[in-house]
């Protein structure tokens, strides 16, 4: 995990909407690093207060987070050139037969939780065309960031007006902050995809308790060796 103070360094040199779009690039741009920029978007969610300030935030982190997906793209594309006549054949096979489908994959790993460079890598090594992933990735960044300035607006909002509701909507926050760490996020989709709505959310549900009671296991096992032993 990279430290918050590399945030804080970006932000301190450019603050405000250009502050936005290179945290958001940076941190879109190297794989498999967790930079967390939308704690960052958040934040900025109760400075920015009415709505086209809050829409202008949301496109300004989608544009930059897309950006830093097409390096990411890129990475993959340099792969290709070390591939075999029969590697590169199996990957344009693959990529005739999923064209439809992994827009909608883009998207959909875009605008959540998921991983989403295990994706982005082989994309940029089957040469899946750029135009099409630049929309579903500015697509699916532009849910989910929008999805974050909405709840931190709300959260702003509820503070402000029911003073009381604050601790609740504290225990809310964290409550789904855990379930979108620990669920298991590439099962509930691979249900999404392969049976349909219903079994995805059986399975979200499945993913949630596990969540729960692996955290209560942790918790009794932590408690356990806190306990003095005997001689």
């Amino acid at each position: 995990m990279v430290s918050n103070g590399f945030v804080n360094a970006i932000l301190g040199f450019v603050g405000g909407p250009a502050g936005i779009f290179l945290i958001s690039l940076v941190s879109n741009s190297i794989p498999f690093v967790a930079i967390p920029y939308l704690g960052v978007v958040m934040g900025y969610s109760f400075v920015y207060v009415g709505l086209l300030p809050r829409v202008m935030l949301v496109l300004v982190s989608a544009a930059g987070a897309t950006i830093g997906k097409v390096a990411v793209y890129y990475m993959g594309s340099a792969f290709r050139a070390k591939l075999g006549k029969v590697s590169r054949r199996n990957i344009e096979l693959f990529k005739k037969l999923a064209r439809r489908s992994l827009f909608i994959a883009i998207v959909v790993f875009a605008s959540t939780p998921l991983p989403d460079d295990v994706l982005y890598i082989p994309l940029g090594l089957m040469k899946y065309p750029l135009l099409p992933y630049v929309l579903a990735v500015f697509l699916g960044k532009t849910i989910l960031t929008g999805v974050v300035v909405t709840y931190a607006s709300w959260l702003s909002f509820m503070a402000v007006t029911q003073v009381y509701t604050v601790p609740v909507l504290v225990a809310v926050t964290v409550l789904l902050t855990y379930i979108i760490l620990k669920v298991d996020w590439y099962e509930v989709i691979n249900k999404l995809y392969s049976e349909g709505p219903i079994p995805a959310w059986n399975a979200f549900v499945a993913e949630v308790r596990k969540a729960f009671r692996r955290g209560q296991r942790n918790g009794r096992e932590s408690r356990s060796y806190g306990e003095p032993h005997g001689p």
